[in-house]
């Protein structure tokens, strides 16, 4: 039974080491030197924009029609393996002659793909088109330019949900983008495509910011010397996020978890044993009585 407890406690540890991670997979309808000079084993200090900055760094990524950026918040290696196998997706990694798979990718916190698809398109002197997956954006005139060289990024949305409905909205959100990469490998039949997860929009920091928002305050230093509102600091203090305790605060982080764990499945099984053992042990009682004390006995010797 420890010898089970101890497996599971390192299987709970290998779960935590997966848990900051994110897939990534990219294909080309050619063949991609960028791609096939990727090694299959990733290094201690490769990250999902690492792993992005090197495909995009090859010799021949400017060689394709379109490169096209896709990330989508929450997504794990999981929600990939619950795709149908005829699932269009599926169908466009079997057949293409160029692909790479990376389940377990460390995720970059600021990973933005607007950036890095604005930094490509300035390389290889690309049209950069960005939009969300599902609009319709690439049947619009104004967003495609035939004959010329684009990077396209798609943004998905957020992939939050748990159990069932996490899988059906990763159906959805399959249906969505095949339709979208469908609709770019006609109009572009030489094409380059890398999907990653990401940061949800909920965790990602906000950046850019011109004006203070209520979520996010801003510390006006010429003001300190006099005097901050009570309103506005009340204010600033009590925005909390919305949704129940789990959302406003993190109780179980992975130490308590361990450390529960191995209390409750080691310690208490192992101390529980240890005091029966100690139950169990008995004083053995004689049970001859001794002889009675007789003169005439003693007499004779």
């Amino acid at each position: 039974m420890v010898v089970r407890l101890l497996l599971a406690a390192a299987v709970a540890h290998v779960a935590l080491a997966y848990s900051n991670t994110s897939p990534l997979v990219a294909w080309s309808s050619s063949g991609s030197l960028s791609l096939e000079a990727l090694s299959s084993q990733l290094g201690p200090t490769v990250h999902s924009l690492s792993l992005i900055e090197s495909i995009f760094n090859g010799e021949d990524v400017c060689g394709h029609d379109a490169v096209i950026l896709v990330a989508q918040p929450g997504l794990h290696s999981s929600d990939l393996r619950t795709l149908p196998p005829h699932s269009r997706l599926a169908r466009s990694l079997a057949s293409t002659p160029s692909a790479r798979q990376f389940p377990y990718v460390p995720s970059y916190s600021s990973l933005d793909i607007a950036d890095l698809g604005d930094q490509l398109a300035a390389k290889c002197n690309s049209r950069f088109v960005y939009y969300p997956a599902g609009v319709g954006a690439i049947e619009d005139d104004r967003q495609i330019q035939h004959g010329k060289k684009h990077v396209v990024c798609l943004s998905m949305p957020d992939l939050d949900q748990s159990g069932r409905a996490r899988k059906e909205a990763m159906n959805d959100h399959e249906s969505l983008l095949s339709s979208d990469l469908a609709s770019l490998a006609a109009t572009f039949p030489n094409h380059l495509v890398v999907y990653t997860g990401s940061t949800p929009s909920s965790h990602m920091p906000t950046k850019r910011q011109s004006s203070p928002t209520p979520d996010r305050p801003i510390l006006d230093l010429s003001e300190v010397a006099t005097s901050t509102p009570k309103s506005a600091s009340a204010a600033a203090n009590t925005t909390l996020p919305e949704g129940g305790i789990l959302k406003r605060y993190q109780l179980l982080t992975p130490a308590l978890i361990t450390g529960l764990l191995v209390a409750f499945f080691l310690l208490v099984p192992v101390l529980y044993f240890a005091l029966g053992t100690l139950a169990s042990i008995q004083i053995p009682i004689r049970s001859d009585v001794g002889k009675t004390f007789s003169a005439l006995e003693k007499k004779n010797q």
